[in-house]
């Protein structure tokens, strides 16, 4: 039973990292931004898809269980950014960024 919620989970978090990744991979071309933030979104878009296939294969990998800590360091380090950036000045720009809510 908890193998196949932990298949489960993997599978789940996988997509979502990969959905993270398709949406956050084209600002990439939006001109009007900075180089250092359109290169970060490229960044973390490429970690976003290595995060979803290692959570996709994590259950093949069981004696790996370290790379679940990694991800997870990962995906609080994106919350963090994307909560206080709202809040706090954003780096490389000097103001909170505005929400968008898929806007």
């Amino acid at each position: 039973m908890l193998k196949q919620n932990s298949i489960i989970l993997g599978v789940v978090g996988g997509i979502l990292s990969f959905i993270w990744a398709y949406d956050h991979f084209p600002l990439y071309n939006i001109s009007l931004l900075p180089y250092g933030i359109r290169l970060f979104f490229v960044i973390d878009s490429v970690i976003a898809i290595v995060a979803g296939i290692i959570m996709i294969m994590i259950f093949k990998l069981a004696y790996l269980k370290v790379l679940y800590v990694l991800n997870l360091v990962f995906w609080w380090i994106n919350y963090l950014l994307l909560t206080l950036t709202r809040i706090l000045p954003a780096p490389l720009i000097g103001k909170p960024l505005p929400y968008s809510f898929g806007v």
